[in-house]
Formats: C-alpha cells, structure tokens, sequence
C-alpha cells in the first residue's frame, strides 16, 4: 500500500482470539483498532471514523446486522464500507447483508489471500478518486449511472438476464471487444465480467480497467480457487463471484459495487470542491 495512505480499519468479533487473526491476517494495514460488542464498536466508530469496518454477525446483545444498520443511519458512517466476517453460508442473510448496506460478505473460515484482497477490493475505489482529486485532476468520472453491460454467455445471460434487469439498464455483449464500444456508446455504472467469455480474464480485466478505471468489473469466475480470486482483485475487479452465481446473490453484489463506486466518486468530488474553495482568495479591496 502507498505509506502516504494508510486506511484505518475497525476489526469487530465478540471473540477476541478471532479479532487477533484477522488483525494478523492484515498486517499490511498497521492502523487497526478492535472491539468485541456492538455497543464498543458504534463508539469507537463514533470517537474516529474507520476507512473501513469488518464486522461478525454473531455479537452478544446487539448482532451484526444491528450495527450496520445503526451505522448506515449515522450521517458521518453511513459511508464507511462494512465487510460482514460470518459464518452464516446462508443466500438469505448474504442478500439482507448487502440490503442493509454491507460492501461484502466473507464467510469463515478465514482464508488470508482472500480476505486481504477483499479488504484491498473496497480501499481501492476511494483510495484512487481521492487521489485524482488531490492532483485536481479534470478525469473525475460523472456521477455513476445504473447501468450493466454485461460480458455473458447465453447460456449465464437466459440466467440472469432478470436479475441484473432489475438494477438498471442493461446491454448485454459476447467479447471484451463488443463491450469496448458498446461502453463508449453508453457509459455504463458497472461492468459484470463473465470469464469464460474472455481468452484471457486478466488482459479483458486489463483492457476494461484501462478505458474505465472507475467503473467496477464485477467477475463471474467458474472457480471458486482462493489464488485466482485474490489475482483477479488485486488486478482491480471489484467483486469475483463464483458460478454458478445465485441471481439473488449477483444483484445484490452487483448493487453493493454500483454503490462503493458512487460513494466514492462524491466523497472525491467533494474533496475537489473543498480543496478548489480554499484556493480561492477574495480579491482585496481597494484602500485609500
């Protein structure tokens, strides 16, 4: 990570040995500060706004999902990215998790090449706007649309067509290439990425990611192989989602990248326009 940055992350499990390996599990992240109830957790979010929070479902007294919606109705958290950590592999409580606002959803146990990459998937989108806007950069992207185009098989599209439909405009394409231009046609909000549609899913992701670096490629993998998710992330897919991917499961994964991606671009927006203000004088009045 650029030591310019370093994100803080709120680590919450009601079990403090689990707390001591996460925290190992992301070492690369030094500034981590932990708690093991709801309640220590709000306040501790309250007392210093986390980059980034990851969060057990099972807590004593107030769960998981308690606190994420309690965070998602707090003006200064609600955009803090929550990472549910559980082992509830269960669609139903995945799909409400990101309902209520999650960015992910990673089941135990643990493993450390996929929860490092997931941790980096959700610091990447704001992290890089942020930095566009430091340097003034006129590349900002425009506010998120929600429209998918979508890189799909036949046989995934007939799947999944209602679905991704139902989040917003959708076009759907057989090859990078066709998906290339149709994104210059109409700028889309986000990018599912089928990999068995793709020779090569790290060139398609290069290619996407080099003409819309803002916009998240959400990958559909045939493999659910811990090194090609961590691979596929770490080159700046926003999601890898294995196959075959509930429809449920992809709309709401699909959801949580459209609004990562949205939140960053009007936090970095936001941070041009404080910055543009400042740079502005009054022009002194004329003495005599």
């Amino acid at each position: 990570m650029d030591t310019t940055y370093q994100p803080r992350l709120l680590l919450v499990d009601d079990d403090p040995g689990m707390i001591r390996i996460i925290g190992e599990m992301l070492a690369e992240f030094p500034d981590q500060r932990f708690a093991t109830s709801g309640e220590a957790a709000l306040s501790l979010a309250r007392e210093s706004t986390p980059d980034l929070i990851l969060l057990d479902a099972n807590l004593p007294n107030m769960t998981g999902f308690d606190v994420c919606e309690l965070l998602k109705k707090d003006a200064r958290l609600a955009r803090v990215p929550v990472i549910f950590v559980t082992s509830h592999d269960a669609p139903a409580l995945e799909v409400d998790a990101f309902r209520m606002g999650a960015a992910d959803y990673v089941i135990k146990p643990l493993v450390a090449a996929r929860l490092q990459a997931r941790v980096r998937a959700q610091l990447r989108p704001r992290k890089r706007l942020m930095e566009a806007a430091r340097s003034n950069s006129q590349a900002l992207p425009q506010p998120s649309s929600t429209r998918v185009l979508a890189i799909l098989s036949s046989d995934t599209a007939d799947a999944q067509r209602d679905a991704l439909e139902a989040i917003g405009a959708l076009e759907i394409v057989r090859d990078c290439e066709s998906a290339l231009q149709a994104a210059k046609r109409n700028a889309p909000g986000a990018i599912v990425l089928d990999a068995s549609q793709a020779n090569s899913t790290d060139q398609a992701l290069k290619a996407l990611l080099e003409a819309y670096p803002h916009v998240p490629v959400i990958v559909l993998a045939d493999s659910a192989d811990v090194q090609t998710e961590q691979r596929t992330l770490d080159d700046g897919a926003a999601d890898v989602i294995a196959k075959p991917a509930r429809p449920a499961i992809l709309q709401a994964r699909v959801r949580a990248a459209l609004a990562t991606a949205l939140k960053a671009e009007e936090d970095a927006r936001a941070m041009l326009e404080a910055s543009n203000r400042a740079s502005v004088h009054p022009f002194p009045g004329n003495t005599h």
